[in-house]
């Protein structure tokens, strides 16, 4: 798909450092907006302590800023040092996002959700896991999508495969 070189698209910038300040510099100094996902969060919920003491913030995509320009700009972000833009899975075509799913992500980013999860892309079907702890602790296995829920697999090829009780992605690491 042809991208017109000078029209505003939200695109993905992965960042040196997992600092925004400096991202959003050199992109607002070429005249583009930015935006990085920031969720509010409660770190106390006791009574002593001020509205401000009791909730922060925190970063719902550390290393990822996203930036409203034109695909020339991304083009030359391409090998710079502070950030450079996020291409397709196995091409070298800018990932672009429409307005309307930048709409989406924002409104769910800042919704107030306590349960938001960033679930890892990278952790697809058929990627295979270890589980670092409970009942499962240090057994491998796949994730795999069993009625629109991610569940953790573990199978024995040709013999069997048994589904277990979906465990929560920080439980697990590649293999």
């Amino acid at each position: 798909m042809a991208q017109d070189e000078n029209a505003l698209q939200w695109y993905a910038f992965r960042m040196r450092g997992h600092v925004p300040n400096e991202s959003q510099r050199v992109a607002r100094e070429a005249g583009f907006d930015t935006y990085y996902a920031m969720q509010h969060e409660l770190k106390d919920a006791s009574y002593d302590v001020t509205t401000e003491q009791a909730i922060g913030t925190r970063a719902v995509l550390p290393s990822i800023i996203f930036v409203r320009c034109t695909c020339e700009f991304a083009r030359q972000m391409r090998n710079h040092r502070v950030m450079w833009p996020l291409c397709m899975p196995g091409t070298s075509e800018f990932a672009a996002i429409s307005e309307r799913e930048m709409e989406i992500f924002r409104a769910a980013v800042e919704s107030g959700c306590r349960n938001l999860e960033v679930i890892d892309v990278s952790l697809v079907k058929g990627q295979r896991v270890r589980v670092l702890d409970g009942i499962f602790k240090d057994h491998e296995g796949y994730i795999v999508k069993i009625r629109g829920d991610k569940r953790f697999v573990v199978s024995i090829p040709g013999v069997v495969a048994l589904a277990t009780i979906y465990i929560p992605q920080h439980l697990l690491t590649k293999v």
